[in-house]
C-alpha cells in the first residue's frame, strides 16, 4: 500500500465500520482542489464586499448629489430673485432721474453733475467657467455682491426719492407763487391805449403820471382776473369809477377801473382768469375802456410787464 493511504471509519460507540484507501495522488488533487475553491470563495466574497461597498458609496453619493441639486437650485432662484429685484430698482431709478431732470428743466436748476455709478448687470458665465468656480465659496461670494449691490441701489433710489420730494416742493411753490403772481392779459382784444408813466393828460393836456395801463376794448368785454387771490374792495374809487382790488399775497395787488358791473363779491376767492366784472366807462374816463394796475407794496408798477406776452417778447430765451 505504498502510495497509498488509509482511512479508517468508526461509528459513535467506537466500533469500526469501515475502511477507505486513497492514493497520494488522489489526496493531492483534493487538496488543490479545495485550496482552489477557498480562494475562489475568498474572491467571491471579497468581490461581494466590494459590492456592498461600492452601492453604500453609490447611495451616499446619489444623496449627496440631490442635496447639491437642491442647493443650486435655491442659489439659482435667489439669484433670479435679484436680478428680478434689481431690475425693477434700475427701471424706478431711471425714471425718477427723468422726472428729475423734468422737474429741475421746468424751475430752471441745473442738472446734478454728481456722477452714478454703473448700474448692475447679469449674464451667464463663460463656457467652461463653471468647474473652476461651481463651489459653495464662490456662490456665497456671488450673493453676498448681489445683496450688497440691491441695497446700493435700495440707497440710491431713497436719495433720488428725496431730492425729487425737495425739487416738487420747489416746483410747487413756483406753481403757486406763478398763479398768485399778475402775468395774463386782463382783456381780450382790442389795444393799449395808454401806458404805464408819464403822459399828457387827456382832460387838461399837461403832464401827468398815468398809475396803471389804458385798454381799449368795447363795453361789456369780460375782465379776467390777472392771478390768483382775494377780492379785498368792490366800489367806486374816485375818478376810477367803479373798480375791483385783489390782493394776490407777498404785498402784490390788482386794481380793475372803469367797470359797468361786478361779477364778484368781497372776501370772495378768485382763481386766475375768472371774470370779476365787465368793461364800462365809469369814473374819469373819455370812453369804454379798462384802468388796469399792478401794485406792490401799494406802490404802483408797470403791469405790462408782468403779462405773458411781455415777457415772450423780451425773453425769447
Amino acid at each position: 500500500m505504498r502510495g497509498k493511504i488509509a482511512l479508517l471509519i468508526y461509528n459513535e460507540a467506537g466500533s469500526f465500520t469501515r475502511r477507505k484507501v486513497f492514493s497520494k495522488k488522489t489526496l493531492k488533487i483534493t487538496a488543490v482542489a479545495g485550496i482552489g475553491l477557498a480562494i475562489t470563495l475568498s474572491f467571491i466574497l471579497f468581490d461581494y464586499a466590494g459590492l456592498k461597498y461600492s452601492n453604500l458609496e453609490y447611495n451616499n453619493l446619489k444623496t449627496e448629489i440631490h442635496t447639491l441639486k437642491a442647493d443650486i437650485q435655491d442659489r439659482d432662484t435667489q439669484i433670479e430673485s435679484f436680478y428680478a429685484r434689481i431690475g425693477a430698482l434700475q427701471t424706478k431709478l431711471l425714471k425718477l432721474k427723468e422726472l428729475e431732470k423734468e422737474i429741475r428743466s421746468r424751475i430752471g436748476i441745473s442738472p446734478k453733475t454728481k456722477k452714478v455709478g454703473a448700474l448692475g448687470v447679469g449674464g451667464t458665465f463663460s463656457p467652461g467657467m463653471e468647474d473652476t468656480i461651481w463651489n459653495s465659496e464662490f456662490y456665497n461670494q456671488y450673493l453676498y455682491n448681489l445683496d450688497k449691490e440691491v441695497s446700493q441701489l435700495d440707497r440710491d433710489v431713497n436719495d433720488q426719492s428725496q431730492e425729487l420730494q425737495t425739487l416738487w416742493e420747489t416746483l410747487r411753490n413756483q406753481i403757486i407763487t406763478g398763479q398768485s403772481t399778475p402775468s395774463l392779459r386782463p382783456v381780450d382784444g382790442g389795444y393799449i391805449s395808454s401806458g404805464f408813466g408819464f403822459r399828457q393828460s387827456p382832460f387838461s393836456f399837461k403832464r401827468e403820471f398815468h398809475s396803471g395801463v389804458d385798454f381799449a376794448v368795447d363795453k361789456g368785454t369780460p375782465v379776467h382776473a390777472t392771478a390768483n387771490g382775494v377780492v379785498v374792495s368792490i366800489g367806486n374809487i374816485g375818478g376810477l369809477g367803479k373798480a375791483v382790488i385783489i390782493d394776490h399775497g407777498k404785498g402784490i395787488t390788482t386794481r380793475y377801473a372803469h367797470l359797468s358791473s361786478y361779477n364778484v363779491e368781497e372776501g370772495q376767492k378768485i382763481e386766475r382768469g375768472e371774470i370779476v366784472g365787465k368793461v364800462g366807462s365809469t369814473g374819469r374816463s373819455t370812453g369804454p375802456h379798462l384802468h388796469y394796475e399792478v401794485r406792490i407794496n401799494d406802490k404802483p408798477v408797470n403791469g405790462e410787464k408782468y403779462m405773458s406776452e411781455y415777457l415772450a417778447k423780451n425773453n425769447p430765451s
